[in-house]
């Protein structure tokens, strides 16, 4: 299977297109930047991993793997659409820039490049598209809202993509993690302006915030998992739509959908409010 990763510098990407590799597929494993391809490729050793420079939000980085992988091997038959950044901050606080670039790379490039593979998919009648959202994209929490809003998008249009190509053999497949041990709230992480300023009346809640965002990453999930389940999907021919991962999730979706509205906004709110200084 020719398999293209983007993304894959580190975190869920990296481990991916080197299990994949593992698997005994091909794989070209996109940076955007790809003289950063050091780690990806001492993990990877002397298994066949390509890295390929692949900003997502580029027209003609898109197009040139595309048409690259096309012309090596006649098909591409996968597409894992890992790459994001998360941007953090009270919504009034973000700048406009800030929600453009944010939906630019996880959602409009995302798109834009399922767009380019379809065709081949389509001409082979077969294929695979592994959309990596998150818990994020069926719950909100404060300060995290314009990265909920890009992972919502990519839900909404994950399950519509799903039923649009099922009759030419693709296959459409949304990945949700929790809290795991990545850079997407590291290096990949965006902090609005202003956020941790003591004047802004959000200081509290941000804060409070933080202190939980600690304890998440404490008790986060080996990504390593994560990997392993799309390398799974990748060789199942009929793989479920959604894959809900990570220690936490469980009790967050019976909790998000078995408690009344008001009962759960009481309890995200009584667990803010206990962890502000």
């Amino acid at each position: 299977m020719i398999v293209l990763v983007t993304g894959a510098r580190s975190g869920f990407g990296l481990l991916t297109a080197v299990s994949a590799a593992r698997a005994g597929h091909v794989v070209y494993a996109g940076l955007r930047d790809v003289s950063t391809a050091d780690d990806l490729m001492r993990a990877a050793g002397d298994l066949t991993v390509h890295p390929v420079q692949l900003d997502v939000t580029v027209d003609e980085e898109r197009k040139a793997v595309v048409a690259r992988i096309l012309a090596e091997h006649g098909r591409l038959d996968a597409l894992v659409n890992n790459a994001g950044i998360a941007m953090a901050g009270p919504l009034e606080e973000v700048a406009e820039a800030d929600w453009r670039r944010t939906f630019e790379v996880n959602v409009f490039g995302l798109w834009e490049l399922t767009r380019l593979v379809i065709p081949s998919m389509r001409e082979h009648g077969d294929g695979c598209i592994v959309n990596v959202s998150s818990m994020a994209g069926r719950m909100a929490t404060p300060c995290l809202g314009v990265y909920a809003a890009t992972k919502h998008a990519v839900s909404g249009l994950s399950e519509a993509l799903r039923h649009e190509v099922r009759p030419f053999g693709i296959r459409t497949v949304l990945i949700e993690p929790g809290p795991y041990k990545t850079d997407i709230f590291g290096r990949n992480k965006r902090i609005a302006d202003g956020v941790g300023d003591a004047s802004s009346p959000y200081a509290p809640l941000v804060g409070a915030l933080e202190a939980l965002s600690g304890k998440a990453i404490d008790g986060a999930g080996d990504p390593q998992d994560v990997a392993d389940r799309i390398v799974r999907v990748l060789a199942d021919p009929s793989p479920a739509f959604r894959h809900t991962m990570g220690p936490s999730t469980v009790v967050r979706r019976l909790a998000k959908w078995g408690l009344p509205d008001g009962l759960y906004e009481l309890v995200v709110r009584t667990t803010i409010d206990k962890a502000k200084p």
